[in-house]
């Protein structure tokens, strides 16, 4: 089971907004040296344990001086936890000496940094944490991106555990929630666990499991899920099986529709109520909630429909539905909105002393469309030890925003209408902001089915940035054919180009689409540019881009409707690249070692015999396009 922490973490990542680091600035600098990283490192580790935070902050970058470095820096001189407020209830120690130090080129080396946590009552246990560190001159170094994401993890886990050893549980936990750790004993006498509580109305239900739940159940595909090791249940405030343990997945009472429960079974839903009362068989294909009117539901069954009354029963099958009809009578379908832990009429929590958080099951018509991920954590209302120590309040996510981008019928074509969202997940964790993601909803009239599509906004190499700039906000889909979308949105790359002093930070970037078991799959590609399944033609060098140029700490955007020539030469030669070609000019080999490497180091002399009719087609068109250029210089050919 992952880990779910029980306390407010507002570090996870501290990186610079322009984290292209990778791409090598000076061709004159000396590859570091680890002895001389080594002693950087533990000068720095002294100044830790001297707890002077202002002198360990001067072996950061510029532009790593922010918020974060201070809360980790705090974390580090054990002057507060990872709240950044409330003082720490074990000791950190940093073993700099051992650090294990990778030199990535000729300006940047990692070195990983073992972490130890101490406490007189518990065991010794260690993390670590991943430096990334610049080279900015001859024996001149300073930390460029510190990766604490393991060790946050490990902090809050070790903290957990010292929180349980040493503070009474009545100051920890509300009286509901202690009761319901009471019941969840008693009924592992009939069950192999109790998961969750959903707390409604100053009642509890009891989510139980015959078997026992994979530990890569909160995150891996449903569909490498292993169900038959498993069934979960639904036990009432009474200990009646409301819900026999036999589904697959149990979402939250109400979340779907009030006053019912959403069951999934090997990909069918169904809804049972409070009762205990099946009203809708699980044969479903999906279950859309409605707005308002005198229907709670349409329901899908195959190329059938039907209307879930008000009553609870299920309608006659509706002769001539059209999905397209209804879309805007979906809940939450076309609007903006967002969901918090506030916006739940319950609370549904972990049986877990060490998992914090709130959970959310989203209804599967969100999930299925890409809105929405499979499981939410929210901060715990009922989980009281550090819940008032910072004002963000809380762990988990703080938010996650909604927002209605419009919708429109592409080009000419009437049988398909596509709708856009731009998705923030406010994580808690010092990750606020940084997750961003589109969605896609396509109406397709033509096999009355709603598709939908997520993809992340940020295609760059390290985590997350943030919100886009706004000079950028493109959004398109056209169909290729009636089963080929393609879906073209601004995106942020932050991709060195040739010229060191340039770097693609956004534009387009495209995405097709098949449909495939009524599901919008993507084809997968590394590139940037669409030239993997398209031919290229005039209209694919259109679209807004902004550009970064000048030295590092003087630079300046730029925003162009078209691809310039640095553009046209990256697009090409990342054909090159994606079959591990060894280019002749070494700067191409830098510029793409990482989108491409994926640890792998082979490179090719020629590949003339792996490039498809389309990459030959496309290199010819790019060719065409530069040698119209003065001043054409190409590093592949």
């Amino acid at each position: 089971m992952k880990t779910k922490p029980v306390v407010i973490v507002v570090i996870a990542v501290i990186v610079i907004a322009a984290c292209g680091f990778l791409f090598i600035r000076s061709k004159n600098l000396v590859s570091p040296k680890k002895g001389e990283i080594t002693q950087f490192l533990n000068a720095f580790n002294a100044q830790i344990k001297a707890g002077n935070i202002d002198s360990a902050s001067l072996y950061f970058e510029d532009k790593q001086k922010s918020k974060l470095v201070k809360v980790l820096l705090s974390v580090l001189t054990n002057k507060t936890n990872t709240g950044g407020k409330a003082k720490p209830i074990f000791k950190v120690s940093l073993n700099t000496e051992d650090a294990l130090i990778t030199v990535v080129n000729p300006e940047f080396a990692t070195a990983l940094v073992v972490t130890s946590f101490n406490h007189d009552n518990l065991p010794t246990e260690k993390s670590s944490l991943l430096f990334t560190i610049h080279k900015i001159d001859n024996k001149q170094y300073k930390i460029t991106q510190v990766n604490a994401t393991d060790f946050v993890k490990d902090y809050i886990a070790y903290q957990n555990k010292v929180v349980n050893k040493t503070i009474p549980e009545k100051d920890i936990y509300s009286p509901i929630t202690l009761a319901a750790f009471k019941t969840a004993e008693q009924l592992k006498a009939r069950y192999d666990s109790v998961v969750w509580f959903d707390h409604i109305n100053n009642k509890t239900y009891y989510y139980v499991v015959k078997g026992k739940l994979p530990e890569n159940f909160y995150y891996q595909d449903d569909r490498k899920i292993n169900h038959d090791d498993f069934k979960i249940g639904l036990v009432n405030q009474e200990l009646k099986e409301i819900i026999p343990a036999e589904y697959d997945l149990i979402h939250n009472i109400n979340g779907t529709i009030e006053g019912l429960i959403e069951v999934e079974k090997a990909d069918k839903r169904g809804l049972y109520n409070l009762d205990g009362k099946l009203v809708v068989p699980v044969d479903y294909d999906q279950i859309y909630p409605l707005k308002a009117g005198d229907n709670l539901a349409v329901v899908k069954n195959g190329e059938n429909f039907f209307y879930l009354k008000a009553d609870t029963t299920l309608s006659e099958k509706i002769v001539d539905f059209k999905i397209a009809d209804i879309v805007s009578q979906i809940k939450t379908l076309g609007q903006s909105y967002t969901l918090t832990e506030e916006s739940s009429k319950n609370v549904m929590e972990y049986n877990s002393r060490t998992q914090g958080t709130s959970l959310i099951i989203p209804p599967s018509y969100l999930t299925g469309l890409g809105i929405m991920p499979k499981f939410i954590d929210f901060p715990n209302p009922l989980r009281k030890i550090f819940s008032n120590e910072d004002e963000d309040g809380g762990e988990g996510s703080r938010s996650i925003a909604v927002a209605f981008d419009g919708d429109k019928n592409d080009g000419d074509v009437n049988w398909f209408q596509s709708a856009y969202y731009t998705i923030v997940n406010d994580y808690l964790g010092g990750r606020g902001g940084l997750y961003t993601s589109k969605n896609l909803l396509v109406v397709d009239k033509k096999h009355n089915q709603i598709l939908g599509f997520n993809t992340a906004v940020d295609l760059g190499e390290g985590e997350g940035f943030g919100s886009l700039s706004g000079a950028c906000m493109e959004n398109f889909t056209r169909a290729i054919n009636d089963s080929l979308f393609e879906f073209k949105s601004t995106s942020y790359f932050y991709q060195p180009l040739l010229n060191e002093e340039e770097t693609l930070e956004e534009g387009p970037s495209y995405h097709y689409l098949q449909v495939k078991n009524g599901k919008l799959v993507d084809l997968k590609s590394e590139r940037l540019f669409p030239t993997q399944f398209i031919k290229l033609d005039d209209s694919y060098l259109q679209g807004c881009y902004t550009i970064i140029t000048g030295p590092y700490k003087s630079s300046k955007k730029t925003t162009m409707d078209h691809v310039n020539q640095s553009l046209l030469q990256y697009m090409k030669n990342e054909i090159y690249a994606s079959y591990k070609y060894k280019f002749k000019n070494q700067k191409w080999n830098d510029v793409f070692e990482y989108r491409f490497s994926q640890g792998d180091t082979t490179r090719n002399a020629n590949v003339d015999d792996s490039l498809t009719t389309i990459d030959k087609y496309n290199i010819s068109f790019i060719n065409n396009k530069l040698n119209r250029q003065k001043n054409n210089t190409l590093a592949a050919k």
